[in-house]
């Protein structure tokens, strides 16, 4: 990849992501990575690295989730959607859906496993497209840089790279559960509380 450089860069880039967000199982952070080490070894700006990374995000995963409002629960019976959304992937993205929407949105950007069949039940259960847009697009704004700048810092040593990601991994998955745990202790202390007009 390290060979390719200006709008053939952007246009991997963006592909890969694209095809990333409908699910494929490739590892959406690698190309963020590899975005960042060819914009540090300069075949791309930072800046374009940063835009193509989060287009190319943002808009696979609304391609997803509005072919889940289009189609509905049919997709599911499909070759193509069948083999990658398995009925346990599934049940478990409705489950999370079903509590959540808003916050489950936001969370599924940094659930690898559940990203996209999280992102297709939106669709399919009709979540709000303001919703699913923002709370993913705000997780994005989150997630993007953090992989890009990865592989900027570390130059043209992916291997170094991949190492550091594992790590930052750790990080993440450390405060999106603090953060999580966090929100479900407040939205169950708000429920708890009883209405003063019905104390009278």
């Amino acid at each position: 990849m390290s060979q390719i450089n200006g709008f053939y860069a952007y246009a991997t880039i963006l592909g890969i992501l694209f095809v990333c967000g409908m699910g494929v199982p490739i590892p959406e952070d690698i190309t963020l990575i590899s975005a960042g080490l060819l914009a540090g070894i300069g075949n791309i700006s930072l800046t374009g690295g940063m835009i193509a990374g989060y287009v190319g995000v943002l808009v696979g995963d609304m391609l997803l989730f509005f072919i889940g409002r289009k189609f509905g629960r049919n997709l599911f019976l499909l070759p193509f959607f069948k083999t990658i959304f398995t009925p346990k992937r599934i049940a478990k993205a409705e489950e999370k859906i079903h509590k959540n929407a808003h916050i489950v949105c936001f969370t599924a950007r940094f659930l690898p496993g559940l990203r996209a069949p999280i992102y297709l039940t939106a669709g399919i259960l009709r979540v709000k497209p303001a919703v699913f847009i923002f709370q993913d697009g705000l997780a994005a704004l989150l997630s993007v840089p953090i992989w890009i700048m990865l592989g900027y810092w570390v130059g043209d040593n992916l291997n170094r790279a991949l190492e550091i990601a594992k790590e930052i991994q750790i990080y993440l998955f450390s405060g999106l559960f603090i953060f999580v745990l966090l929100y479900v202790l407040y939205k169950r202390r708000q429920s708890a509380k009883v209405p003063i007009e019905n104390q009278i």
